[in-house]
């Protein structure tokens, strides 16, 4: 399908939903604000529970993040990086008590599709420090056959054998990347997650590795009120008290999603109007839900 026919479908799909909100105002408001003001505060104080967060990432001392370009870190996983950087204030289940985290992050390229690749260099390093990951442990590649290219899929081989590198170079124990769609359905994001699948099928001791979730556009750009769907999973979990072990759910609190929009700030060089609707309006600033690779 071309990206015009699919962002036509998009627009269509946007406006019946308008059309639908503006017909049926009242069942809009108790379908979606009423829902997310009562879970905002269930969600806020059983976070970094094991009944939100498997075993794997509440014991986790070395995460690693694993992306494909400079922002990706902050515009797609900032409430998982700054949920694990941060576990004093974020995780607080037995498991992870007195745990101190040294996450890293892994950039495969340096978004050089526009010749500003050393820029971005730059702008990850401020990034990462709003995020809580140390400079040393910030890095990001520049290869010649790892480029940023929407339109290309990296070498599967090749990408998973920088991943396998980095891992045992930070000494990775867990594992956070893109899911099978990218988030955004980029080929470089979809390529990430291709080889991290890739080397957890291979090798039976590669660190747990989880994805991000995928939505459709109108959940994409729902923002916080996307909370009544993505927790919908984990609630059985919190009634019943039931320890979650193949998804994981990371709500950021004000000051996380604060962090997250300064993070970004760092980002100077993709800093345009779009951007700043984004940080409002988009599910990925405020959650991440995460899959167990398998």
């Amino acid at each position: 399908m071309s990206s015009k026919r699919l962002l036509n479908i998009s627009l269509a799909i946007i406006h019946k939903a308008y059309r639908w909100l503006i017909r049926h105002r009242f069942a809009a408001l108790l379908l979606t604000v009423l829902p997310t003001i009562f879970l905002i505060p269930l969600v806020l104080s059983a976070s970094g529970s094991p009944a939100l967060i498997p075993r794997d990432l509440l014991v986790s001392k070395r995460p690693l993040l694993v992306v494909a370009h400079p922002d990706d870190e902050c515009l797609f996983f900032s409430p998982s990086v700054l949920g694990m950087t941060r576990g004093g204030a974020s995780l607080q289940s037995e498991s992870s008590k007195g745990v101190h985290r040294q996450a890293a992050v892994l950039v495969l390229s340096a978004g050089n599709n526009y010749g500003l690749g050393e820029v971005r260099k730059r702008e990850l390093l401020g990034s990462c420090k709003m995020l809580g990951v140390s400079e040393e442990r910030c890095v990001v590649l520049d290869l010649p056959e790892i480029q940023d290219n929407p339109r290309q899929w990296w070498p599967s081989d090749k990408v998973a054998e920088i991943i396998h590198e980095h891992v045992k170079k930070f000494n990775a124990d867990a594992i956070i990347t893109f899911d099978e769609g990218g988030v955004s359905g980029h080929l470089n994001h979809r390529s990430v997650h291709r080889s991290v699948e890739q080397l957890a099928k291979t090798f039976p001791s590669f660190p747990p590795s989880f994805s991000s979730t995928t939505v459709f556009l109108l959940r994409k750009y729902s923002s916080i009120f996307d909370l009544a769907l993505t927790s919908l999973p984990f609630l059985p979990n919190l009634v019943l008290g039931i320890e979650a072990t193949e998804r994981a759910l990371f709500l950021a609190s004000w000051n996380e999603y604060r962090s997250a929009r300064l993070a970004f700030w760092s980002h100077r060089s993709q800093m345009s109007w779009d951007r700043h609707l984004y940080m409002v309006a988009s599910r990925y600033m405020m959650m991440n839900d995460l899959r167990r690779i398998k």
